[in-house]
């Protein structure tokens, strides 16, 4: 017999073939087009087939879609996951980013869905798994398959206390070294779908940093797995390690990850890992009818006028604009300063699709430019600490005959785009021909060296000042103050407020990289 494992992703919330960067699009991404994969497999599987559909996580945070609807009041997510049940998943995972409107928002999400979730590494007060169960047995035809749930325990890391207070994060390579033997006395197959990337490469050299955010690699030579799902880092993997066959499915519904093991006389005979991809596929209409009034009210939400700026925010060359500055990141860093009263900010251009703000700015021009669901924070540091992040962030760039460029460590670029910071409120240069670590120089305050003993207040995004993107100089020890205001309702109010904004009026970001 065939058993054939589908697997969707870190959809956050593209339920439509869109991004809503404009209206009308027809991407080939969302979880339409998802469904409509899942059920073409379905229909071509044979009768003994047993054919799973798992959640890896992530499902809903994300997408402007999704931010309307939380913002209307009440959790309005009904729908949202009345889709997800059309496609009658077997399990799903807990993803980092379901803690992120809170418990409550979560558990009402859950209340509607019709399939478990399996997590069994987050665990409440007594010991057992805070959401669901750890693991589901199915069972067709005599063979018993086991799903074994895993989160990535870097949760503390980067989510606020009160979202997760009482929780406890093991380890996932811990956790499955302790479930995997049981299970393999009771399923003949035995599969871990695990909300967390690659630490290193087929081959076990590192790609990362060892923070424990991603373990799937030491999963792969845990003994008794027979494939493994993994996702978080939104990458496309279909591939073997330790010859397990593993999959990554991308991001926002871009293609759909399958594994197939060929069962026969109680061995597996055949293993293979696939991406099936949604480009040129037809949206499931039943989603695109599910909903199609919200999605029609947040197009609506998006195209509101809120502010207007001068001219001189459009990103029209990213790559310049990071190493050289912009008046749109003395935009953004200028919305840190408003919303925290602290002069030194630091903000980052997330990625190379960013466009910045024509004058006349709305809704979605703002979540083309900060889709994310954040506040600000205030920290207060050392100079120490400051220079630390500073030397982070300097890692983001390499050297290659005798020209700055982004670097790149085992094929894969060193630093994502968003964990790139540049400072407002401070001078300092990136002197990218010296070791790393020993980068930054001229770094001053108000024409004062900063030294190590310095204690200095500084505007995050709340991700950072928690740590994010591995700032491991930053915790929540260090925050004295939040916003009340999400980042997109600062944006709003400032815009509002604040009749034009010039760039000629901005605070310059005064920071130099030379080689």
């Amino acid at each position: 017999m065939q058993i054939k494992i589908l697997v969707t992703s870190d959809i956050h919330g593209y339920m439509y073939p869109t991004t809503y960067l404009k209206r009308h699009e027809n991407q080939d991404i969302g979880f339409a087009k998802c469904a409509s994969v899942i059920e073409n497999v379905r229909k071509n599987s044979a009768s003994e087939d047993l054919v799973l559909v798992i959640d890896n996580g992530d499902y809903i945070q994300g997408s402007a879609l999704v931010d309307f609807l939380f913002h209307k009041g009440n959790y309005q997510v009904k729908e949202l996951v009345q889709a997800e049940n059309i496609i009658k998943y077997d399990a799903a995972i807990l993803g980092n980013h379901e803690f992120n409107y809170g418990r409550k928002y979560q558990e009402k999400i859950n209340s509607y869905r019709k399939h478990p979730i399996l997590c069994a590494n987050i665990l409440d007060d007594d010991s057992k798994p805070y959401m669901g169960k750890a693991y589901e047995i199915f069972e067709e035809k005599g063979v018993r398959v086991a799903i074994l749930g895993l989160t990535t325990q870097y949760i503390p890391h980067w989510e606020t206390q009160e979202n997760i207070h009482g929780l406890y994060f093991k380890s996932a390579v811990q956790t499955a070294k302790e479930y995997i033997p049981r299970l393999r006395k009771i399923a003949d197959i035995v599969i871990v779908a695990y909300h967390g990337g690659f630490e290193a490469d087929e081959n076990g050299i590192a790609t990362e940093e060892l923070t424990g955010e991603n373990e799937a690699y030491e999963l792969s030579k845990i003994a008794g797995i027979d494939a493994l799902i993994t996702g978080h880092q939104h990458r496309k993997i279909a591939t073997f390690y330790n010859d397990v066959p593993v999959i990554q499915p991308g991001y926002a519904g871009e293609v759909v990850g399958a594994i197939e093991l060929e069962y026969r006389d109680s061995v597996i005979t055949k293993k293979t890992a696939k991406l099936l991809s949604t480009r040129g596929i037809d949206p499931n209409n039943t989603v695109i009818n599910l909903l199609e009034s919200d999605n029609k009210d947040t197009e609506e939400w998006l195209d509101k006028s809120v502010g207007v700026l001068d001219k001189g925010f459009k990103l029209t060359d990213v790559a310049s604009a990071r190493l050289h500055g912009h008046p749109f990141i003395d935009l953004m860093n200028y919305f840190v300063r408003e919303a925290t009263g602290v002069e030194i900010v630091a903000s980052s251009i997330f990625n190379n699709q960013q466009p910045g703000f024509a004058q006349m700015v709305t809704m979605r021009d703002i979540k083309a430019n900060y889709p994310f669901s954040n506040t600000f924070a205030v920290l207060e540091v050392t100079g120490k600490d400051l220079l630390a992040a500073l030397e982070q962030t300097a890692m983001y760039w390499g050297e290659e005959e005798g020209r700055i460029v982004v670097a790149t460590k085992n094929g894969r670029q060193r630093i994502p785009d968003f964990n790139y910071d540049i400072y407002g409120g401070i001078d300092y240069t990136i002197n990218v021909s010296q070791p790393q670590g020993k980068r930054i120089t001229n770094l001053c305050y108000q024409g004062h060296k900063i030294v190590p003993e310095d204690t200095l207040k500084i505007g995050l995004s709340k991700y950072r000042a928690m740590g994010g993107g591995d700032y491991q100089m930053f915790d929540a020890s260090k925050i004295i103050s939040e916003s009340e205001f999400e980042v997109s309702e600062v944006i709003v109010q400032v815009l509002t407020q604040n009749k034009k904004i010039s760039p000629k009026n901005l605070p310059k970001n005064d920071y130099n990289i030379l080689l």
